[in-house]
């Protein structure tokens, strides 16, 4: 067998430029794709393995909720910010400290409820060792929300 098809096989199962797209869709955050190297809090329609819990705020209005996540998010290391303050909606591009990987990293405040939805994703790779769970867990205890 010739090396090109099995480094073509590699590239398509190690990175996820084909896979989910950033952005909200019909008022949700986009699924997971199949890989093991994402969570959402939407992911219970798509993919219930990669489901992890909303953020949830209390005794402050959605906006200060916003601005106080946005400016955590600002003083991060090797993290790049943009942000939807009309919609609600923050995303974030993660870069590792060495190779600079970056993973994909949403927030979409609810309308109705004190509930902020998540997702993080990598982009290249398989596997992350838990890695996007263990990163969304730490901005929920930074923050103090539930």
């Amino acid at each position: 067998m010739t090396p090109e098809p099995i480094l073509t096989f590699l590239l398509i199962c190690c990175s996820s430029f084909i896979g989910p797209r950033m952005g909200v869709y019909d008022g949700e955050l986009n699924y997971c794709p199949p890989t093991p190297n994402c969570v959402s809090s939407q992911s219970w329609k798509w993919n219930p393995l990669h489901s992890i819990k909303p953020y949830t705020y209390e005794n402050i209005s959605r906006e200060e909720a916003f601005n106080k996540l946005k400016n955590l998010l600002d003083y991060k290391e090797n993290v790049h910010v943009t942000a939807d303050p009309n919609n609600f909606y923050i995303k974030t591009f993660y870069f590792t400290k060495v190779f600079r990987f970056p993973d994909k990293v949403e927030f979409l405040f609810d309308e109705k409820t004190p509930t902020v939805q998540i997702r993080s994703a990598s982009v290249f790779g398989i596997f992350d060792i838990f890695h996007n769970r263990v990163r969304l867990e730490y901005i929920r205890r930074e923050l103090d929300w539930k």
